[in-house]
């Protein structure tokens, strides 16, 4: 990242958004220095849009939390989040501290009655130890001082504060659900051999592969209905985007030319065509009935169109799809073509609402 600043604000989850916890961080640290905010997630960055506060947080860029944390250069670096619980939260933040490897601050909950702020000592920094102290009495909320775990060894990963019927993902993929509030991930050169406490997806665990750096994460990806979506939808001719099962680089996939995206998997679906909403750009989801419900109170861009499919699965469907249908063409276009597509390759489907 180029350009220091006094303050770095790493915003992460959609609830911190929401809630008006960011705008008051950013505000308050405004008036000691100079502030630069960006996004650790792709539903933060949907909350952003939602909030209008694009001109305040990058959103240009998502990388993991402790990737930017370790990167954004300025002297106090401040973690804004909303966890489910404050255990979470600091579950949350003793990881992404401990790997980013300084000194940070985070405000966590700000707005709930157990909100806390965390100053998380990784070496002496006297600058975030006042800065720690103002921003406990400007929210009154209490000041803990506390040093990051060790980390684990690269072969079993603990899941902290996983609640059973969370689903888990491991960087952005969904690949089980959880059944005990024990949750550990056995791996071996890069890839997950055994899941403790989760009842596993394999094809989920499968499209995950290999991964030489892995986030695990176990919960809804928002708990609560952003604001009424009713951002214009995008006319005319253009490209068509795909998005097969990793909805998390939704915003990624699409540019400028982009009029539509074909979405694979029911919770694809469903987060794609959330966060996808928010650029205008409508979606047509493929999908076979095996929906999780990963996000509360999702949405699609007018017009959207879902497609279930029977005799197949929406992975076998979604791939023979993405390699025939291509070029420029409008929406009503697009979906006719799959439609055709669809039939020519005698796989029967619905039209869902």
């Amino acid at each position: 990242m180029s350009g220091s600043c006094d303050f770095g604000v790493i915003v992460h989850g959609p609830e911190a958004v929401y809630s008006g916890e960011v705008a008051k961080v950013i505000a308050f640290l405004g008036t000691r220095g100079d502030v630069r905010a960006c996004a650790a997630g792709t539903m933060c960055r949907t909350a952003i849009i939602d909030m209008r506060l694009e001109h305040a947080v990058d959103i240009a860029r998502c990388e993991l939390p402790s990737r930017t944390l370790a990167a954004i250069p300025c002297p106090v670096p401040v973690l804004v989040n909303n966890g489910k619980t404050v255990d979470s939260g600091l579950a949350f933040g003793d990881i992404v501290v401990g790997r980013a490897g300084r000194t940070a601050i985070q405000v966590e909950r700000a707005s709930e009655k157990d909100g806390v702020i965390i100053l998380w000592e990784v070496e002496p920094n006297e600058t975030a130890a006042w800065v720690a102290k103002a921003l406990s009495e400007h929210f009154s909320l209490p000041l803990r001082r506390l040093r990051p775990s060790e980390n684990e060894d690269g072969e079993c990963h603990s899941v902290r504060c996983a609640c059973p019927g969370e689903p888990l993902f491991a960087n952005g993929i969904l690949i089980g659900v959880v059944e005990s509030p024990d949750v550990k991930v056995h791996m071996k050169d890069g890839r997950i051999v055994r899941l403790e406490g989760v009842t596993a997806k394999d094809t989920g665990l499968a499209r995950l592969g290999q991964a030489a750096d892995v986030k695990f994460k176990s919960g809804y990806i928002r708990y609560k209905a952003g604001p009424e979506c009713d951002y214009p939808v995008r006319y005319g001719k253009g490209h068509m985007a795909v998005i097969d099962h990793i909805a998390f680089g939704s915003l990624e996939n699409v540019d400028a030319d982009t009029v539509c995206a074909l979405a694979v998997g029911d919770d694809t679906t469903e987060v794609a065509g959330d966060v996808l909403a928010r650029r205008g750009v409508r979606i047509v989801g493929i999908t076979d009935g095996d929906r999780d419900g990963v996000l509360k109170g999702p949405v699609r861009a007018c017009g959207s169109v879902v497609l279930r499919v029977s005799g197949t699965t929406d992975d076998e469907a979604g791939a023979a799809l993405a390699k025939k249908i291509g070029g420029t063409d409008t929406f009503e276009g697009f979906v006719e073509r799959i439609k055709d597509e669809l039939s020519r390759l005698e796989i029967a489907y619905e039209v869902c609402p």
